[in-house]
């Protein structure tokens, strides 16, 4: 069955993860594939993420002409919504409840969430039915491949207390995966302040030529003696972020991977809970292509997995890969900790966002939420080879980075748009410095 997609608005995640999402996550006709949690992600992502039904809180709004402007170019893709409205915009009902096509319906909060999907859903069907002709999208199955196990979890978790220990994870080469986790660390912790760890996996270490960091220390000082004061020896720092780098030569970095009991005490497992001092309020860990236990552990240890692609069709095919390899390896996550992020997203893509999701839907039954969809920065490159922090220097990395924080990290929007504030939208310039070694 063909799913409908919706993208959830409202303001805060009080709203969008505590009572739209559960409802909505819970009725396998409906693929989620976005949310926003203020007015200026909602503008700037709608007409990208292009769903066939837009689920909006007017409390999110500037005003209500803005909202019925904004749900008006839902035509452009013969999209629908369904606006919710606070009872001091109950004088608004009728204005929206004359718009037919572009809103399916018009409610006046407090509404019965449990009964908004199944409006969703005929409202998404009504759409289609008004579509004339229909593109038939390519199918990715192969001819006898399994159609998925159709699993949804029955209750939905939208909160993970404690650190947040985020699996930043491809597996296409190519795909911004360090160049995300390096983006996403670096603007929490010092940006917001947020105390982060970040890790560098791969062979060799992304970090140390992003970040101007050495390949000394590393963890090869925990593997040689396993304890929280040896991986704490390792640690560098770059302006409040701190930093843990693989072993950069190649026999240390596979002696550490040939211990694939994660119970060994000098595993690669052992060691991210020995980094883990009880301070971070974020671990984000940046893994390497291949299933090996550089990536295997820290899945293990992750409570959040993000996975990083470009709209093409060889890492919509990566992706499948890792959905159902997430499945075969054991992977304890649940869905609704499994995120997708599109890098490098240009006009002229193969795939939107909803394109892209749709396929996934069609070959495995469901789709992570995206968590962000991050269009081509060629700024991205020059200021990786100057090593210099990418979001200090590529406002639409920025962008996507706190993106990504808005929907991990439920009720840090006030530290977001402060962020904004004070640095006027812009991300902070730093000059280039070289060191190697």
């Amino acid at each position: 069955m063909e799913k409908i997609s919706v993208f959830l608005a409202g303001p805060g995640h009080d709203v969008v993860t505590y009572k739209m999402l559960p409802a909505f996550m819970e009725d396998r006709r409906l693929s989620v594939v976005g949310q926003a949690t203020n007015w200026d992600v909602l503008s700037s992502q709608l007409a990208t993420f292009q769903p066939e039904v837009l689920v909006v809180h007017g409390g999110m709004s500037p005003g209500m002409d803005s909202l019925r402007q904004l749900i008006s170019g839902m035509q452009a893709w013969n999209g629908t919504s369904i606006v919710l409205l606070p009872e001091a915009e109950s004088s608004s009902l009728g204005s929206f409840q004359n718009m037919p096509g572009v809103v399916a319906g018009a409610f006046v909060l407090p509404v019965n969430w449990p009964e908004l999907p199944a409006l969703a859903y005929s409202a998404g069907e009504t759409a289609k039915a008004r579509v004339t002709k229909v593109t038939a999208a390519p199918v990715l199955m192969a001819e006898g491949a399994p159609a998925g196990n159709g699993y949804m979890p029955p209750g939905l978790q939208p909160v993970l207390t404690g650190t947040k220990r985020i699996a930043v994870l491809s597996h296409s080469g190519g795909a911004g995966v360090s160049t995300i986790s390096e983006a996403l660390a670096y603007e929490l912790a010092v940006r917001l302040s947020v105390r982060t760890l970040l890790f560098s996996l791969d062979l060799p270490a992304a970090a140390t030529a992003h970040l101007r960091l050495r390949y000394t220390p590393n963890m090869v000082e925990f593997f040689e003696r396993p304890g929280k004061a040896s991986m704490q020896a390792a640690i560098q720092r770059i302006e409040g972020l701190d930093v843990l780098v693989a072993p950069e030569n190649s026999l240390e970095y596979l002696r550490a991977g040939a211990t694939v009991d994660p119970q060994a005490p000098n595993s690669i497992y052992a060691g991210l809970l020995a980094a883990d001092d009880g301070s971070y309020a974020s671990m984000v860990m940046d893994l390497p292509c291949a299933e090996a236990p550089w990536m295997l552990h820290p899945l293990a240890f992750a409570n959040i997995a993000l996975i990083v692609a470009r709209p093409t069709v060889a890492d919509l095919f990566a992706v499948r890969h890792t959905l159902n390899a997430l499945n075969i390896l054991g992977c304890k996550l649940p869905r609704e900790s499994i995120y997708l992020v599109l890098n490098q997203r240009m006009d002229a893509s193969a795939f939107t966002p909803r394109q892209f999701q749709e396929e996934l839907v069609s070959a495995n039954d469901w789709a992570p939420r995206m968590a962000a969809a991050i269009e081509y920065d060629p700024h991205v490159q020059s200021s990786q080879d100057q090593r210099v922090p990418v979001v200090t220097r590529s406002e639409k990395m920025a962008r996507g980075a706190r993106q990504i924080i808005a929907n991990l990290f439920p009720g840090m929007e006030r530290a977001l748009e402060q962020t904004e504030n004070d640095n006027g939208g812009k991300s902070l310039f730093r000059l280039p410095k070289f060191r190697l070694g």
